[in-house]
């Protein structure tokens, strides 16, 4: 039995069984990964996964269930289940099924010439990635993690209200952490890279780059403690970004987690910001014509030029401000209830490279990365205080490697003091992204 043929079963199951509305969301895919260790395979993993999740509406209580056997003889376990689970729950609680739109957003999701890639390939392509890191810096001596993957998902969300959606997207990813030593001292240095596109990715440079990373901060040393003009990194930002992105959720806003309440309209950034959340982004990591509610994807401007323009909902946070969903409800697995998610996230890039960066700040620090995000931040006040690392920058050059600081602040603060973006924009693995960003007179704590 095909899937589209499986669901409609499900659903009139469900039908039978009393429920006034019910819904099937399907979730499946495949994926590769080979990790490669000194010129041979390490590990090699090629799966395919997939389940599905029934929701309905029965006696004016909603219930779920879930199941990753997908047979008829699963069927009436999966209805079942859902009813009981539904005497269980609040009538407040109830949740209304979505009748779709008209019309969705077409997106090309797959790329047949990555599908159509041997396995052959894939290894061969990623032991080139090892030999490159191994040889991209003289002080480089091993690597601690190679790997390639690619994976192909899948999405269809149909239910008895005429809402019948899919949706395929496959990507490729690679991944290199390398060891530099001299003397007693060890830095790790590291690059990912993700892309539908086969063609543009090169293992030699993607090697080269972490293998350069980890070289270059050998020799780092702290600062004394003060404030300093801050350029942070793409990688940097993303990682900051990605942290307080919470607080443009809607439902955030209304449960009180979040300082964005009756800000919509106000202007609560430095006009260089723009950020977006845009789920029809050519080739992003995290493009989908629709959520997990069948609501049509969006390209939003969620903050244009330092003002607020709208919050990230899904339909239940949408109702209780009295506004339409921005297509931003999203189930974390078969087993969550649906919540708030980004698609593309990202601020928008300037039209300076960041090297001008570098030269309109003059003297100050260029941060890399960020650490201990889960601990030293707060995603309601937005205070921040992060283990950094990165360089110095003298006279708009950078310099020397520093390491042993920590970079604080707050996030709303933040925003407001953003003084330029340059034109690099990157993309973290989770669809958030940035360019390298200019602060000024950032609290860092050195020597």
């Amino acid at each position: 039995m095909d899937r589209n043929a499986f669901l409609e079963k499900v659903l009139a199951y469900g039908t039978k069984e009393g429920f006034a509305e019910c819904e099937v969301f399907y979730r499946g895919g495949k994926s590769f990964e080979v990790l490669v260790l000194e010129g041979e395979v390490a590990n090699y993993e090629n799966s395919r996964q997939e389940g599905l999740s029934f929701r309905g509406n029965i006696h004016g209580r909603t219930g779920y269930a879930y199941t990753e056997q997908l047979t008829e003889a699963a069927i009436p376990y999966l209805v079942e289940t859902a009813k009981e689970n539904a005497a269980l729950l609040s009538p407040e609680d109830m949740e209304e099924l979505y009748e779709g739109e008209e019309s969705y957003p077409l997106l090309e999701g797959v790329n047949e010439e990555l599908e159509q890639l041997q396995v052959e390939e894939k290894i061969h392509a990623a032991m080139r990635m090892e030999q490159a890191a191994l040889a991209g810096a003289e002080e480089v001596a091993s690597l601690d993690y190679c790997a390639l993957g690619t994976g192909l998902a899948e999405l269809a969300i149909k239910n008895t209200k005429g809402l019948d959606v899919s949706f395929a997207k496959n990507f490729a990813t690679a991944y290199v952490s390398a060891i530099a030593k001299k003397g007693e001292e060890t830095k790790t240095g590291s690059y990912f890279w993700k892309d539908q596109d086969w063609k543009g990715f090169d293992p030699e440079a993607t090697g080269r780059e972490a293998a350069i990373r980890a070289a270059a901060h050998l020799g780092a040393a702290s600062v004394p403690s003060g404030k300093y003009d801050v350029v942070l990194d793409g990688r940097a930002m993303v990682a900051l970004l990605g942290a307080f992105c919470g607080i443009f959720f809607g439902e955030n806003v209304q449960k009180g987690f979040s300082l964005l309440k009756e800000k919509t309209g106000a202007k609560i950034a430095s006009e260089k910001v723009t950020l977006r959340d845009d789920a029809l982004l050519q080739g992003g990591y995290a493009s989908i014509p629709f959520d997990s509610e069948g609501v049509s994807g969006k390209n939003k401007a969620v903050i244009e030029k330092g003002v607020l323009k709208t919050l990230l909902y899904n339909r239940a946070s949408a109702k209780k401000d009295g506004v339409q969903s921005t297509g931003n409800g999203f189930k974390a697995g078969l087993t969550g209830s649906v919540k708030t998610g980004c698609t593309n996230f990202y601020l928008q890039k300037g039209e300076i490279s960041r090297e001008d960066l570098f030269r309109r700040m003059g003297n100050g620090l260029f941060i890399t990365s960020l650490m201990g995000l889960h601990a030293g931040t707060n995603a309601v006040s937005g205070d921040f205080s992060l283990s950094a690392e990165g360089f110095r920058v003298e006279a708009g050059k950078i310099g020397r490697p520093v390491e042993q600081i920590t970079i604080a602040g707050n996030f709303y603060h933040l925003l407001e003091m953003v003084e330029e973006l340059a034109d690099d924009l990157y993309f973290g693995s989770g669809g958030v992204g940035s360019p390298s960003v200019l602060v000024p007179s950032l609290d860092i704590a050195g020597n």
